[in-house]
Parts: structure tokens; sequence; C-alpha cells
């Protein structure tokens, strides 16, 4: 079986059976995302590397219950996030900016409504992208949905380096523009989530 090819759904259910090719493709496909969550918020990229690990060793070992998930990226966003705070608050970790942003990750902690800005925060990503021009969209789907680097978009789409990271750029630019005007109460979680921690190159 060709797990690159299946959908998220198939995999989250065949690896909360106990399939261990399933969950090595789910950490092939969200790897980085995780790591870019995690080392944003840290002083250490030792310690960011241990904690991705951490957890997706979390999500092996409560396998059971993935196939209850219904937003996968969103669901794994805040586990990344919950994670630093619980190595935070065990003090082996140092946070970057750790008073403003601790305290808004803290009241976000354990809240249903932090579930449901998540999922609309990514809903609203998905929109715009979607309809973004297609080789803007393609750079930034293979930028930050595939964690690709920019010289390898480059020979995927086959384009230059420089227009991989202007594409990319404004696509991030239009993102927070949209979020802006449409949905400013998304903005603490917009600045928390890992899209906006790459707006300056």
């Amino acid at each position: 079986m060709v797990y690159q090819n299946l959908s998220e759904q198939l995999l989250l259910r065949k690896c909360s059976d106990g399939d261990s090719a399933a969950f090595h493709e789910i950490y092939s496909r969200y790897k980085t995302f995780v790591y870019a969550i995690v080392v944003a918020r840290l002083e250490d990229r030792d310690d960011a590397k241990d904690i991705t690990q951490d957890i997706f060793i979390n999500l092996w070992t409560t396998r059971e219950r993935l196939v209850e998930l219904r937003d996968f990226r969103p669901w794994l966003y805040v586990l990344s996030r919950n994670h630093v705070i619980s190595a935070y608050r065990k003090q082996s970790i140092r946070i970057k900016g750790e008073g403003y942003l601790l305290q808004q990750l803290s009241e976000l902690e354990h809240s249903a409504e932090d579930h449901r800005l998540a999922r609309e925060l990514n809903v609203t990503i998905v929109n715009v992208v979607e309809h973004l021009p297609e080789t803007m969209r393609n750079c930034y789907n293979l930028s930050r949905n595939e964690g690709r680097r920019n010289a390898e978009i480059a020979g995927i789409l086959n384009i230059s380096e420089k227009t991989v990271r202007n594409n990319v750029s404004e696509a991030l630019k239009r993102l927070k523009s949209n979020l802006r005007s449409t949905h400013p109460e998304l903005l603490v979680l917009s600045f928390l989530c890992f899209h906006w921690l790459f707006l300056q190159f």
C-alpha cells in the first residue's frame, strides 16, 4: 500500500488501529508543522527537537483517539502548543517572550474556545489560500504545508528561488490582511499560530 497517497482521515484511522506505517506517514507529513510551532516559542533548538519528538510519541501512545478527530491540523497545533507550556511549567525549557506570550497561551489552554478558534483560523487560511493565484498557492502549500525549502520548490515549479520567496511572502501578507479585516477576533491566535511566525523573511 502506498501510504503517501492516502487521505488524512484514512491515515488517522489506520494509525488508530496500530498501523505503524500509517503513523510514520503522519510523522512525515506533519513533523515540519509541529517543529515550526515548537521552535518559534523556544530559545533552544535542541529543546524544540526533543519536544517535537515527545509530541509524536504522545500521538502514538494515545493513537486510539485519532480516529475520532475531524480537524486534525488545528488539534495538532493545540497539542503542540500545550506541550511547550507543560515543559515550561516544569522549568525544563526557556520560552521566548515569557511574559505576555505565556499569559496568552495559558489563558487559552484546555479551553473549548481554544479548539473553536484554532478550527476557525484553519478554515480561514484554507479558504484564502484556495483563492490565491495558482503559482502563489502552490508556493505557499509547498512551503508552509509540506515544509519544502525554496530551492526545492523552485525545482518542482520550474521557477526561480526569488519568485518562490516573493510568492510566499505575498501569500502571507494576503492571509494576514484578510484575517485583520474579516476575523479580528482571531488576531491573538493568529499571532500564536506558526503561519504568522514566518511573516518576516
